[in-house]
């Protein structure tokens, strides 16, 4: 009998090892920057990015100023109930895997409990990491009115476009490329 669980545990270890590595695990941070990649610096009119420290789903601590210090940065602000956000995500998902590596994308959700936040997530496939921010300081810093908002943080955290009622995939993914990733 305990054999037999040892190996069925086996087998669900391996397994599991296996299924992770099929693509980026969801909420996971990018990796290194690929070699070669480089990135377009804000221009001097650029106004500085709110600097924010946020509480990651999965209990880490993230500081978007040591993010932009590596990459650009996308912030999606959205709410798990909000439709417009649900109709924007899926081109969104499709410039995240066009940018996996070379830019940080973050969805931050504002009065959405904690359990539809996750909900959202798996539903509407989101791979990048989420904060929920119960304070509603991410959301007042960058005036965020009501979602969605998309913002697009340049390298050196200079603010370089914001969409107040979201945006399209095509048009974010042309955006990262004028103004952000060479």
């Amino acid at each position: 009998m305990r054999r037999a669980l040892a190996a069925l545990l086996a087998t669900g270890l391996v397994i599991g090892a296996l299924a992770g590595c099929a693509g980026t695990p969801r909420g996971q941070l990018p990796g290194p920057v690929p070699a070669g990649v480089e990135f377009r610096l804000a221009p001097d009119d650029a106004p500085p990015a709110p600097p924010l420290t946020l509480e990651l789903t999965d209990g880490t601590t993230l500081d978007l100023a040591e993010q932009w210090a590596e990459r650009p940065v996308v912030l999606v602000f959205f709410e798990s109930w909000c439709t417009r956000c649900t109709g924007q995500q899926g081109p969104i998902n499709d410039v995240v895997e066009e940018y996996e590596d070379q830019v940080l994308f973050l969805g931050v959700a504002n009065l959405s409990d904690p359990g539809d936040v996750a909900a959202y997530v798996e539903e509407n496939d989101i791979t990048y990491p989420v904060a929920v921010d119960p304070t509603g300081d991410a959301w007042l810093r960058y005036a965020v009115a009501e979602a969605p908002l998309v913002a697009l943080v340049g390298k050196d955290g200079g603010l370089l476009r914001g969409w107040p009622e979201g945006v399209t995939g095509r048009e974010l993914g042309a955006t990262i490329a004028e103004l952000a990733v060479r």
